[in-house]
């Protein structure tokens, strides 16, 4: 079987035999919030949910836009009961808070690649943007060796960029994405594959399914 290597922020729990490749590092921001002004939540990363521990419980009574249920299952476990999933990308929680009305806080990283925040205001939805995070690059992650038969995993832009800044995607390699967005990102001659659900856990489905070809 050939490698597999999931080039993320952080390792799947379903890794047994794929390699992971922490090329980005995470850095947290404490911005005050008043959580009473917001009739919700989007969260659009695990990261972003995470960075709520910071934060008194008092948001966790509000509802919650999650982009898909690997994010869902996060805010979960930080007691939000009171959650609504998207369909995995950017413009399906422009969806998701159609039907609503009030004002809605997205929790954000300081870069972010989708549009969905315009779209939304364009709609009549109101929508705060408060950075939460930011992602940079590994410093610990200067020399990545990869077989040159491997499967890579890539789960967002970022971590496209900072791995073509230390090695190249080869034409012997095989890519599979989380999403159109991520794919965006590859360089134009890179051909990929888009994982059949935006979660970690079906792109190293996949990723298996290439390697053991």
């Amino acid at each position: 079987m050939r490698p597999i290597y999931l080039i993320s922020k952080t390792p799947s729990p379903e890794m047994m035999d794929v390699v992971h490749i922490p090329i980005l590092s995470i850095h947290f921001f404490t911005p005050e919030i008043d959580f009473n002004l917001y009739t919700g939540i989007i969260i659009t990363s695990k990261q972003a949910a995470q960075a709520l521990k910071q934060y008194s419980p008092n948001w966790d009574k509000l509802e919650v836009i999650c982009v898909g249920e690997a994010t869902a299952a996060t805010v979960r476990k930080l007691g939000a009961y009171h959650i609504k999933i998207a369909d995995g990308y950017g413009m399906s929680i422009v969806e998701a808070l159609l039907p609503h009305g009030g004002k809605w806080l997205y929790l954000r990283p300081k870069m972010i690649a989708s549009s969905w925040p315009s779209r939304a205001r364009e709609l009549g939805i109101t929508v705060d943007e408060v950075i939460i995070y930011e992602t940079s690059c590994n410093d610990d992650m200067q020399k990545i060796d990869i077989a040159k038969n491997g499967v890579l995993i890539f789960t967002s832009p970022s971590g496209i960029e900072c791995f073509c800044k230390r090695a190249a995607i080869l034409p012997t390699h095989d890519v599979v994405v989380i999403g159109k967005t991520t794919q965006k990102a590859l360089p134009r001659d890179i051909k990929s594959t888009i994982s059949a659900q935006t979660s970690v856990l079906f792109c190293i489905e996949k990723a298996r399914e290439i390697a053991a070809g």
